[in-house]
C-alpha cells in the first residue's frame, strides 16, 4: 500500500505561511528542524522566556498572557527542549540548570506533586483564556500529568544525592500507576481510557491530540500495538495540512459567539486582543508540530534539511 505523504511542493507552500505568520520562537524550531538552523540560535529564543528564577512565563503557551513562572509552563518549556534531543551546549545546560533552581524553590509544590494550569493566581491579571483562570480548588491538588513530567525531567538532570532528586522518586513512584501524562500541554491525557489502539475517530475527543503525538516515534514501544493508529492520524494530518491555505485572524462575529458560549466569571471578555494574536500564532505552531511528526515517521516525500533559496 502506498503512504500518503507530503510533497515537496506543499511543504513549501506551507513554509511561506509559517515564514510570514510564526512568533521568532517557533520560527526558530522550523529553521532548527526543517533548514538546517542553529540548535543554539533556536535555544537562545527560548531562554528569553526564562525568568530570573528559572521558570518560564510570557506567553510561551499561546493563549496565556502571564509573564510570571508555573509549573505547567515550565513544562511548556520542555516540550520545546526536547526538540533539541541529546544536542549539548552551554546554552542548554544553562537552561536545564536554572530549571531545576526553580524546580528546588518548591514554588507551587505540594506534598503530592505540583499545582497545574488552573492553580495560578496570577494567571487572572493578564490576558487568558478559561482554562487558565485561577481556581483555588485547584490550587489546592496536584496535576498528575505535570507532576509526573516534571518529575521524570528532574531524575534525568539533577544531582542523585539532592533532596530534589529524592522528591521526584517519590512523586515519581507514587504516580507510576497512573496514565495520566502533559502531552503537547493537555493535562492528563490518559492513552489507557482513551483507548488508543482501537482508536475510532467518530468518538475520540476533537480538542485531545491524536494519539500518533503519544507515540511519538517509530522507536516507541507502543508502536507496534498501535500501528493501524498511526497511519490513521498521520493520513489525517496531511490532509488537514493539504486544506490549510492561509492563517488568518479569527472574525468578529467567530469572536463574539465564543464570549456568548463561554461567558467570563468576572463578566470581562476573554477574547481580547492578545488572545486573538495567540490563536494566530497557534496556527504556524501546529504547522511545525505536524510536520514534525510527518518528518519522525519518514512521511515526507523529499530530502531535509530544505535551504531557503
Amino acid at each position: 500500500m502506498t503512504l500518503k505523504k507530503i510533497s515537496l511542493d506543499e511543504f513549501l507552500r506551507l513554509r511561506k505561511l509559517v515564514h510570514r505568520s510564526a512568533r521568532p520562537l517557533d520560527y526558530a524550531k522550523w529553521k532548527f528542524l526543517f533548514e538546517n538552523g542553529s540548535c543554539d540560535d533556536f535555544l537562545l529564543v527560548l531562554s528569553s522566556y526564562q525568568n530570573e528564577d528559572g521558570g518560564f512565563g510570557h506567553n510561551i503557551e499561546c493563549n496565556n498572557w502571564n509573564p510570571n513562572s508555573s509549573p505547567y509552563t515550565v513544562c511548556i518549556a520542555l516540550d520545546y527542549l526536547d526538540t533539541t534531543g541529546d544536542y549539548e551546549s552551554n546554552i542548554k545546560s544553562k537552561i536545564i540548570s536554572d530549571i531545576l533552581k526553580y524546580l528546588n524553590s518548591g514554588a507551587y509544590l505540594l506534598d503530592d506533586g505540583w499545582v497545574g494550569m488552573q492553580g495560578i493566581p496570577s494567571n487572572n491579571d493578564f490576558a487568558h483564556m478559561p482554562w487558565f483562570h485561577f481556581d483555588s480548588g485547584k490550587a489546592e491538588e496536584a496535576d498528575i500529568g505535570v507532576t509526573k513530567r516534571l518529575a521524570d525531567f528532574i531524575l534525568k538532570h539533577a544531582d542523585k544525592d539532592s533532596s530534589l532528586y529524592c522528591k521526584a522518586e517519590v512523586l515519581k513512584e507514587r504516580y507510576e500507576q497512573c496514565g495520566q501524562v502533559i502531552l503537547h500541554g493537555y493535562p492528563d491525557y490518559d492513552p489507557s481510557v482513551l483507548n488508543i489502539k482501537e482508536f475510532d475517530p467518530e468518538t475520540y475527543p476533537s480538542w485531545l491530540p491524536l494519539p500518533v503525538y503519544f507515540v511519538n516515534s517509530p522507536e516507541s514501544s507502543f508502536y507496534s500495538e498501535c500501528r493501524r493508529t498511526v497511519d490513521m492520524n498521520l493520513d489525517t494530518i496531511i490532509d488537514a495540512l493539504l486544506g490549510i491555505h492561509e492563517i488568518r485572524l479569527p472574525s468578529a462575529e467567530e469572536l463574539e459567539a465564543y464570549e456568548q458560549n463561554n461567558p467570563h466569571p468576572d463578566g470581562k471578555r476573554w477574547c481580547v486582543a492578545e488572545q486573538t494574536i495567540g490563536n494566530y500564532y497557534w496556527g504556524s505552531n501546529f504547522i511545525i508540530r505536524d510536520l514534525d511528526i510527518l518528518r519522525k515517521f519518514g512521511r515526507l516525500d523529499f530530502d531535509l534539511p530544505v535551504l531557503t533559496e
